[in-house]
């Protein structure tokens, strides 16, 4: 299903992008459960979102073992240090995150580099400064969370706003409703929960 009309009046409301003295915004987008659709949702987001952006867009992609939004995105070029120099919301020993440049301009997309013989163990947590430096430096930050894990929920009260992935043929509303009280007792803020792959995906806000 093509997301981008629906995507595209996400984006309407967070114009301007970067807001008012330059500060930026970050999203989390969230599948309520495995196979949600929440990276394609993700993805498309962030496309849409950077065709309006002037100092850039970032995806986070929280599965590290897979690099799937790098290979979706093609990414190439160098490799940018995207730390800020602050304490990192992800502890990985084993390899490292980095960002590189995507087909689509103004679009960035973060890629984790496995030492060789080294195993990955990753945990995240709340890091508030490092997306405050974030904000003062992007338009906008869109991290792409695994339906799979709850570890992200860690996440979320650093977040401007979580957004729920569903599948609109098999709902699960009490997931839905685990999911948001979740986010909220972090400190979080559901910004809405989009129902994917019906026949016209809807969203609530």
């Amino acid at each position: 299903m093509n997301l981008s009309a629906e995507l595209s009046q996400l984006v309407d409301q967070l114009e301007p992008i970067a807001r008012p003295g330059g500060r930026g915004r970050a999203l989390m987008v969230m599948g309520v459960s495995r196979g949600a659709g929440a990276s394609t949702v993700a993805r498309e987001l962030a496309r849409l979102a950077s065709q309006r952006s002037q100092r850039g867009v970032w995806l986070f992609d929280l599965d590290f073992t897979d690099n799937a939004q790098a290979r979706a995105a093609r990414v190439s070029g160098p490799a940018y240090d995207a730390s800020f120099g602050r304490d990192l919301p992800w502890q990985l020993d084993g390899g490292q995150i980095i960002l590189r440049r995507s087909s689509v301009q103004n679009l960035y997309v973060t890629e984790y580099h496995r030492n060789p013989g080294s195993a990955l163990r990753a945990s995240l947590r709340s890091a508030p400064d490092y997306w405050h430096a974030m904000r003062e430096s992007i338009d906008l930050a869109i991290i792409d969370a695994p339906g799979q894990s709850r570890a992200p929920v860690e996440l979320a009260g650093d977040m401007d706003g979580v957004i729920l992935v569903a599948d609109a043929r098999h709902p699960n509303p009490e997931g839905v409703a685990a999911r948001c009280a979740a986010i909220e007792a972090r400190g979080g803020v559901v910004a809405g929960v989009i129902l994917n792959r019906s026949e016209q995906a809807r969203s609530a806000a």
